[in-house]
């Protein structure tokens, strides 16, 4: 308001792309006064030496790796101890305490420095993710927030009982171990009362289908007892006197030669009796082998047969595993019929059969008077036709019939009512001999 006297009109300062102060400083360099910027750790770079790169690597000294994870989740804590022949003794635990992520740290600090005291480890070279740890526990940086104290003299305690103890700091990236077993430590969700079994990880130097063998059942075939029958005449121990005669009768439809079971049929051939796991090759390779030609199930059981295989429930499992193809059910024929059993509609066409039914009476009445509602439903496209009355009589329902029913729809074969009136028969009765009408009239039904 002070400059508008002076026709100065101000502007708001508008931001400033980044890439414009960056052609400013390209147009326009300053050579003598450049001086490069400071970051906040300038020594970084020195922690870094003697680290090694890899946790794998063999190192003559004891290595701990720790890491502290703090979320909206929870909180956890994962340490690695490394011996010097290269053995991983992992380790983690889930805070149940609220806590912040430089807790988490000396919380995952503490615990790696009790599993090596509890190791009888002595020289030790600690390795962490964190700046503020690091640099505390090499007095560089004073400690002065009131939680972190009691960590740190907790930590001083344990570090005097090692005959050498040293700190080196390492990016995360090198850190993924301790890293993510403190993050699954601080994810898990769990009772009090459950508990997880350890992690096992397995190394496969292999893709999963190269593992892949083939089953063999441990159970006996089929016609183990048949055979056992055949050849010794023996009965199963626990055979009752009905299972015997049952096998006696099996038995005589079956041919023993050698230690080959055959199948007897009407035709006097000789099928082979096959197991389950020669069943399952058997229709897998006739189904959809080379010259498979993805037949249904029946087909794929009476082919079988005629190639000269048999066992006791081959139609059945032929269906089963023909539903299971899926170029079968891709390709196959389309199946029309219904899931279901059909069943006869009530009305063969439309307009053929109406019910018809009174509803009252309504109290309070309409503004007009009416009491009663006439309607009749038609049973085929479940057409409603309704009027309302004042009362129901011989001329209401004939005005009713005639107006919304024949003269709209035709005469239809069949009425179905359950409050008709000897008077109202009689009347519809004659209409329909005057019409020569074939009319049914079925009164009284109970609606219950």
């Amino acid at each position: 308001m002070i400059l508008s006297e002076f026709d100065i009109v101000f502007t708001s300062q508008k931001a400033i792309k980044g890439q414009a102060i960056a052609d400013h400083l390209a147009e326009n360099p300053k050579d003598d006064e450049y001086q490069p910027l400071h970051t906040y750790f300038p020594d970084e770079k020195v922690l870094f030496v003697g680290a090694v790169k890899d946790m794998s690597e063999r190192c003559p000294e004891w290595r701990l790796f720790f890491d502290g994870a703090a979320n909206s989740v929870g909180a956890g804590i994962g340490t690695v101890l490394v011996s010097p022949e290269g053995k991983h003794y992992p380790g983690a635990a889930k805070l149940q305490f609220a806590c912040t992520n430089n807790m988490a740290e000396y919380e995952a600090c503490i615990f790696g420095l009790k599993m090596a005291l509890e190791m009888e480890v002595k020289e030790l070279i600690a390795f962490s993710d964190s700046d503020l740890l690091v640099h505390q526990t090499l007095k560089q940086w004073i400690t002065k927030n009131s939680k972190i104290l009691p960590y740190h003299c907790n930590f001083l305690n344990l570090a005097r009982q090692f005959q050498s103890l040293e700190f080196r700091h390492l990016p995360r990236a090198r850190n993924a171990f301790a890293d993510a077993l403190a993050t699954l430590s601080s994810m898990i969700q769990y009772p009090d009362e459950l508990g997880i079994e350890p992690i096992r990880i397995q190394l496969q130097d292999k893709p999963v289908h190269c593992w892949v063998v083939d089953k063999i059942s441990s159970k006996s075939p089929w016609y183990n007892d048949i055979k056992e029958f055949i050849k010794t005449g023996s009965y199963p121990p626990e055979a009752t006197a009905n299972d015997k005669g049952f096998l006696r009768k099996m038995a005589s439809k079956f041919f023993l030669s050698g230690e080959v079971l055959y199948k007897r049929t009407s035709d006097l051939n000789l099928l082979r009796c096959i197991d389950e796991d020669e069943a399952q090759y058997m229709m897998k390779e006739v189904h959809s082998g080379v010259c498979g030609p993805h037949m249904n199930g029946h087909l794929l059981a009476k082919k079988i047969m005629r190639t000269g295989y048999f066992w006791l429930t081959m139609e059945r499992d032929c269906i089963d595993f023909v539903r299971r193809c899926i170029k079968f059910q891709v390709h196959g024929d389309v199946i029309c019929a219904p899931p279901t059993k059909l069943h006869s509609m009530i009305a063969p066409w439309p307009c053929s059969m109406w019910g018809m039914d009174v509803i009252g009476t309504i109290d309070p009445p309409a503004s007009n008077g009416h009491r009663f509602i006439l309607e009749a439903i038609e049973y085929f496209t479940k057409w409603v036709e309704a009027e309302s009355f004042k009362h129901v009589t011989k001329k209401v329902v004939a005005n009713f019939l005639r107006d919304h029913i024949i003269c709209r729809f035709g005469v239809p074969e069949t009425l179905i009512t359950d409050n008709a009136k000897i008077s109202t028969m009689t009347w519809w009765m004659g209409y329909a001999n005057s019409s020569k009408s074939d009319i049914t009239i079925l009164p009284s039904i109970d609606r219950r």
